[in-house]
């Protein structure tokens, strides 16, 4: 059984991947100067994403699910570096330390320990941290719609 840890799989500092889908069907999408909305992954970054890092083989082995991954947030942070959608996938955002706000649709509440925040598909979300210590969180996302018929698609083939 493969054991996943965060603090030995770090990813930029705050972010790591704990567990993957080898079958990457979900979208990221990011409003443009226009505010259209584009493939992030179309865009260049100044550091590699975590979308772009694979797990380890033992830990690419979800199969509905497409991504397990922990963050700590800085104070005065944000998870990502603007506001996104999942048109193809819903995510669960468990908050396991600190205190925040999520952005979801332009609604903003506060979220503290223990608190699990349900992202639906299409909704312009990030996560903040408003406290002094790290905010910590998992985040699992599930394809839905176009993004779960890609996925049984690609795992029928």
């Amino acid at each position: 059984m493969p054991v996943a840890n965060w603090k030995t799989q770090s990813f930029n500092v705050i972010q790591s991947l704990l567990y993957n889908n080898p079958d990457r069907v979900i979208q990221y999408k990011v409003r443009d100067t226009d505010g259209n909305w584009v493939d992030r992954s179309s865009q260049p970054a100044p550091v590699r994403r975590l979308y772009e890092t694979e797990a380890s083989d033992e830990r690419t082995c979800l199969r509905t699910i497409q991504f397990v991954h922990h963050v700590l947030i800085p104070p005065g942070a944000r998870h990502v570096q603007e506001l996104h959608i999942h048109p193809d996938a819903e995510e669960l955002v468990v908050i396991t330390e600190g205190q925040g706000t999520i952005d979801l649709d332009g609604s903003i509440t506060n979220v503290n320990s223990g608190d699990v925040i349900y992202i639906p598909p299409d909704a312009e979300h990030q996560l903040s941290n408003t406290g002094n210590d790290f905010l910590g969180a998992l985040f699992i996302n599930v394809p839905t719609g176009s993004g779960l018929d890609q996925l049984k698609k690609t795992q029928e083939s």
